[in-house]
């Protein structure tokens, strides 16, 4: 999930809280970040990622010397992003995924780690690829991942009460280490195609009582086609489904749901 390009329920940002808690809930997670630097290197241009969050993909491009620009509309996680390795070399834009507008194309452009899963409306969807679209070079690719349908996504009602992690963490380099536990509730609205989810992350320190940040934000259930139609409304086709990033074919068995999309051949 990246919950860094969701659209805010609310006034300000949505994900402050919980942002300086981001990398280290994905520590260690970088199965889609060899593919997307072997995909920029095809590209030979520049990148756009939208939904960045704290910059996990766009700052292994920018280190492996691609051009690449992040949109997120976390300012707490697009701060963080510029700080990290990387960062530096890398353009941050505040923003709205859906409506964004940065005046030019690129030869590539992702949507990572089930951004497009933040999109509550169909209408939401269908944006999102619309702004893939304004950001598309003729001869470009687009690529978006998500997570493949599971039959808990169906299950209506609420799950229990999961700990994913606890894990150890340093938020300054010369200070105390504190001890970081993420719990996560989700509440599946099949009807809806949506799922509610809460993310605490419970801080205790050594000396310090115990605090806790919460972050609650929809995630949409999106099946192939849905993607496929709202990549036709907007002017993309599909040119590639996948169940991996080792570009294994889509079945019921598939944990993710890859798909590549170039500019319709019709498309004015």
């Amino acid at each position: 999930m990246n919950p860094a390009a969701s659209a805010p329920t609310s006034g300000g940002d949505p994900f402050a809280a919980v942002a300086p808690f981001y990398d280290l809930d994905l520590e260690g997670y970088d199965d889609d970040v060899a593919w997307y630097c072997q995909l920029a290197a095809e590209a030979d241009g520049a990148v756009l990622e939208l939904g960045c969050g704290t910059g996990r993909v766009a700052r292994a491009l920018a280190l492996d010397g691609v051009e690449v620009v992040g949109v997120d509309i976390s300012a707490a996680m697009l701060s963080i992003a510029s700080e990290q390795p990387g960062g530096e070399r890398a353009s941050w834009v505040e923003g709205d995924l859906r409506t964004v507008d940065l005046g030019r194309e690129f030869q590539l452009v992702v949507i990572p780690l089930g951004g497009l899963q933040h999109m509550a409306e169909l209408d939401d969807l269908v944006a999102a690829f619309r702004s893939i679209r304004r950001h598309l070079a003729a001869d470009g690719v687009a690529v978006v991942d998500v997570e493949a349908p599971l039959p808990d996504d169906f299950t209506p009602g609420p799950q229990p009460l999961i700990e994913h992690w606890t894990r150890e963490w340093r938020p300054q380099p010369d200070g105390p280490v504190l001890t970081v536990s993420k719990l996560v509730s989700v509440e599946a609205y099949p009807s809806e195609s949506r799922r509610a989810v809460t993310w605490h992350f419970d801080i205790q320190g050594a000396d310090a009582p115990l605090r806790r940040e919460t972050a609650q934000f929809d995630l949409r259930t999106i099946t192939a086609a849905e993607l496929e139609l709202a990549g036709r409304l907007a002017g993309l086709e599909v040119s590639g489904r996948w169940g991996d990033y080792e570009l294994t074919p889509f079945d019921d068995g598939a944990q993710r749901l890859v798909m590549a999309f170039a500019r319709s051949e019709d498309d004015a």
